[in-house]
């Protein structure tokens, strides 16, 4: 029987009764491993909605590659709100019918790049660098100064090119992330092959994307080994040097496991071919598709030169 005064004493300590509450504890590393697990999530979540019976599921992928090529490029060349904000209502509309949620759509595409855009571009509402009417006055005119003779407020061309930035921004990732969600990878990539892509533009593509996962399976069984092995408060300085020390064996390990795998294809009679199982044909649904698109697109740029 073992005696108490040979029991480690945080061994006998109460997790609760303990100085530090416990979400504190090994809290650097808790995050690591949550953030590294929604990376295989969100391929999870893209493939099964790439299996659902939707709307863009059953449209072939150069149909939908095509459309989305040319909405970003009418979405950035656009001078009015109107036509960015009318193709994010058809993209919702498209993403409802093809089964993918919506506060997801929302969640990945508005809320992270467009609001660091928002905060980045900031300085541009006012008129010391892009001059206008003013709408908001901070500061009022002052003759005598250098700086400041024209006051600072935020000026209407200021806000209207901050605007366009977002929304372009949050709309082309709109529609970048439903065409992800809606087709499987591999047939993406036959896809444009198909479209006469450069295959080493394709492939390049192909092995980053699979090396996102590769490199973050690595990083997330250190990160849980490292868990395991780890009791107690983990300092700054430590965690500073265990982020050092990740980086740098998943350096080495990137090299290494490079040369595994380009070994491995060349054994597997891998001919720099992109190779899927689903045999890509264009249809009446796809022609139909593409010629509505086309037809929506031309609408919108009469309104917008009209208006």
């Amino acid at each position: 029987m073992c005696h108490k005064e040979f029991i480690p004493e945080w061994l006998l300590n109460n997790e609760r009764s303990s100085s530090y509450s416990a979400p504190q504890r090994l809290n650097f590393l808790r995050r690591s491993i949550n953030h590294l697990s929604k990376i295989f999530n969100d391929e999870i979540y893209f493939s099964r909605c790439a299996n659902l019976k939707g709307f863009l599921q059953a449209i072939d992928p150069r149909a939908k590659l095509l459309i989305t090529v040319v909405f970003i490029i009418i979405i950035n060349l656009s001078h009015q709100l109107t036509i960015p904000l009318t193709l994010l209502a058809i993209t919702l509309v498209y993403a409802h019918l093809s089964k993918v949620s919506l506060s997801k759509l929302i969640k990945r595409t508005w809320l992270i790049i467009p609001v660091f855009i928002l905060v980045c571009s900031i300085p541009a509402l006012f008129n010391t660098l892009i001059p206008g009417k003013p709408l908001l006055m901070l500061i009022a005119a002052s003759p005598n100064s250098n700086w400041l003779n024209h006051g600072l407020y935020i000026s209407d061309h200021g806000l209207h090119s901050v605007t366009m930035m977002v929304v372009r921004s949050g709309c082309s990732l709109s529609l970048v992330y439903l065409l992800l969600t809606t087709t499987h990878w591999n047939d993406l990539c036959k896809g444009l092959t198909l479209m006469k892509i450069p295959v080493s533009f394709i492939l390049i593509l192909t092995m980053t994307y699979r090396y996102i996962f590769l490199l973050a399976n690595c990083a997330l069984q250190m990160n849980e080994a490292r868990f395991l092995r780890t009791v107690g408060r983990l300092d700054h300085r430590e965690n500073r040097r265990f982020i050092g020390h990740s980086m740098a064996l998943l350096f080495i390990k990137s090299n290494y496991l490079a040369t595994e795998i380009f070994t491995a294809m060349r054994a597997r009679g891998f001919s720099h071919k992109i190779v899927s199982l689903k045999s890509l044909q264009l249809s009446k649904i796809d022609y139909i598709f593409m010629i509505n698109n086309g037809i929506i697109l031309l609408i919108l740029l009469a309104w917008s030169k009209v208006s």
